[in-house]
């Protein structure tokens, strides 16, 4: 029995050593100037308690809103989603800005107070969440995601408070991986075709950002990213992915 149980170990220990976590690529240039900022606290098989990025602290993570009303995004008001969350983000300087987002919206058409009107497409999925900052207003998160890496010239995704617009782009590419992931694996900030940010969403978490930014963008994409992190996807709720 004692020999049984010992071949069992070893095997496992044998598959565990060859299997590499996988660990979203990003572009070099930008890897090797940007800063890494730590993730601590966030659990990749149920990301709901607090963590932190960096000197940021995401606390008081609610799966639901616990006020009444709609929600609205980029002008579109009474949005309905089955699911919904909201936290708030920490600088550790007694400041505290609460983000809130939802996803699998039941809406066909969004509806804006001005009269526009955008079709919702049945085979893609929405994500959208918002925020304020003391400094430069109201921030609007929306991704539309296609859920498949065949058709990810479908995805869009925009960071914006109406006068600053910043893209955002979806990962599929593991390092050291020449094909990439069915699933995506994090995403990309770019301003001005430059790189201001990048995320894993898989396993623990992993953020870059471009060196210099003033407080207020760190703090306007910290949220972002946080959203992004707390996201949970359709068909992934943010599990844990190794390659072998």
């Amino acid at each position: 029995m004692k020999k049984e149980l010992l071949l069992v170990s070893l095997a496992s220990m044998l598959m565990l050593s060859s299997c590499q976590v996988a660990t979203m690529a990003v572009e070099p240039s930008f890897k090797e100037q940007a800063e890494e900022v730590p993730v601590a606290g966030r659990k990749a098989f149920k990301p709901n308690g607090n963590f932190a990025i960096g000197t940021y602290t995401v606390a008081n993570v609610n799966r639901g809103w616990p006020s009444v009303g709609g929600f609205a995004v980029a002008g579109y008001e009474n949005i309905k989603a089955s699911q919904k969350h909201q936290f708030s983000l920490q600088d550790g300087k007694g400041h505290e800005w609460y983000v809130f987002g939802a996803s699998k919206l039941h809406e066909k058409t969004l509806k804006s107070n001005n009269g526009i009107s955008i079709a919702v497409a049945p085979n893609l999925e929405y994500y959208a969440s918002h925020f304020t900052s003391p400094q430069s207003g109201q921030w609007h998160l929306l991704t539309t995601d296609p859920g498949q890496y065949l058709r990810r010239k479908e995805f869009e995704g925009e960071l914006s408070n109406g006068e600053v617009s910043i893209k955002i782009s979806p990962v599929y590419k593991a390092e050291g991986k020449k094909l990439p992931s069915d699933d995506i694996l994090g995403y990309e900030f770019m301003q001005a075709n430059e790189r201001v940010a990048a995320v894993q969403v898989i396993n623990n978490g992993k953020v870059w950002l471009k060196p210099g930014l003033s407080e207020d963008k760190r703090m306007v994409l910290t949220g972002a990213i946080a959203s992004l992190l707390l996201y949970d996807k359709l068909t992934d709720v943010s599990r844990e992915l190794s390659l072998k």
